[in-house]
């Protein structure tokens, strides 16, 4: 089965003139007892992404095409939705003889000389079985078009799904992210400081979570939003369309640890950044914290242990089980810019009981308590500027 990439398809979009587009979902059917739940957030994240009317089929979900919607545009909609696996633009027929008329008109303007037709029947009272209509679709196509029936190498498969609603026929699938549905694995709040930790809140939305974020900020706010740290939410926004930033200054850190080691002061800012967040979490309801170490050999692995053994709260770490180049190439496609304000890998190593001295020496949960006061808090939405929230209607 041919899966292929939205920007290699891009340019024959507009060459057929399709009807719908059906979409796939796979992980989803696992939860079995759940199925139902995460199909219904699905089916509302849909909707929520692409503004349209979501039809919900055995197995699949479909979007009826109209004047109104711009094909690519929900095509590149659709591709940033956790739990699709993958979808294609469709032509859909009432009958058997209106599929094969349709489709010996787009075939014939196609420069091609070996097809696959691929067809699966969800509907089970349609009178023929799935591999009988593909040898029928197949007999007319090599007789009518002089086209060899290539199971292996075609130039082209015809993807058939004969359904409860009607037949569709596709000439494409296209990836989609896969995953869970956002929503139906509960809220948890980001760490974030730079491209490492917006790439694991992507990958904890991928697993169904609602990622908010929560930022130490050591530029004013006008300039962080404008600063490659914004351009990282954006893209995380992409794929969840509304998310709300904590921000807490930075200078009331540098303020409590001026006199602390420049190796201590990292693992003692990432502690105080870890007491924030569980603060917050505690108070509003998130589940857990997600940060973006890596770990690349023992040595750091070691530092991380250090700081975690601190913890309250779950902390999600999905990066741990990536190589760096795995990280790289990810970010690459996802089009993160590898840049950030903080560095979340340790320069040294440094012990649990050190850090915990210097805590208590820098008093540092003053620290904690007037970092607290001075947080601000902002509703993001894809496309528009932010707007910032009262803290009592989140729970602060």
């Amino acid at each position: 089965m041919l899966i292929r990439e939205l920007n290699e398809v891009s340019r024959e979009v507009g060459e057929i003139n399709y009807d719908a587009v059906v979409i796939h979902y796979g992980e989803v059917t696992l939860k079995r007892s759940k199925r139902g739940l995460f199909e219904r957030i699905l089916a509302e994240n849909l909707k929520r992404f692409t503004g349209a009317k979501v039809k919900r089929l055995q197995g699949r979900f479909v979007i009826e095409l109209t004047s109104e919607i711009s094909l690519e545009d929900l095509l590149n909609k659709i591709g940033r939705v956790f739990g699709v696996v993958w979808y294609a633009p469709a032509i859909k027929s009432s009958s058997l003889e209106e599929l094969e008329a349709c489709i010996l008109e787009i075939l014939r303007s196609m420069n091609l000389r070996r097809i696959k037709i691929d067809t699966r029947r969800s509907d089970k009272s349609f009178p023929m079985a799935s591999l009988d209509v593909s040898r029928k679709l197949g007999a007319e196509i090599r007789s009518k078009l002089g086209l060899k029936i290539d199971l292996k190498n075609p130039d082209k498969t015809v993807f058939i799904e004969i359904t409860e609603d009607g037949i569709y026929a596709s000439f494409e699938k296209l990836r989609g992210p896969g995953g869970l549905p956002i929503g139906s694995s509960g809220r948890i709040l980001g760490l974030f400081s730079g491209a490492n930790s917006a790439l694991a809140c992507w990958y904890m939305m991928k697993r169904g979570c609602h990622v908010d974020l929560l930022h130490v900020c050591k530029s004013s706010l006008e300039e962080f939003f404008k600063s490659d740290l914004k351009t990282l939410i954006d893209k995380l926004l992409e794929y969840s369309l509304t998310l709300k930033l904590y921000l807490v200054p930075l200078d009331i850190f540098q303020d409590f640890s001026r006199n602390v080691p420049e190796g201590i002061r990292e693992a003692l800012f990432t502690l105080f950044l870890l007491r924030i967040g569980e603060t917050v979490a505690e108070k509003v309801g998130y589940l857990g914290l997600v940060t973006g170490f890596s770990a690349f050999s023992e040595n750091e692995f070691n530092k991380l242990c250090t700081i975690l053994r601190f913890r309250r709260l779950p902390i999600y770490t999905p990066l741990l089980a990536l190589e760096e180049q795995e990280i790289k190439d990810r970010m690459r496609e996802l089009g993160l810019p590898l840049r950030g304000e903080f560095s979340e890998r340790f320069s040294r190593e440094v012990e649990g009981d050190v850090v915990e001295e210097y805590w208590m020496r820098c008093g540092m949960d003053e620290a904690v308590k007037q970092a607290l006061d001075e947080l601000r808090i902002f509703r993001l939405r894809l496309g528009e500027e932010p707007v910032e929230m009262r803290r009592q209607r989140v729970g602060l």
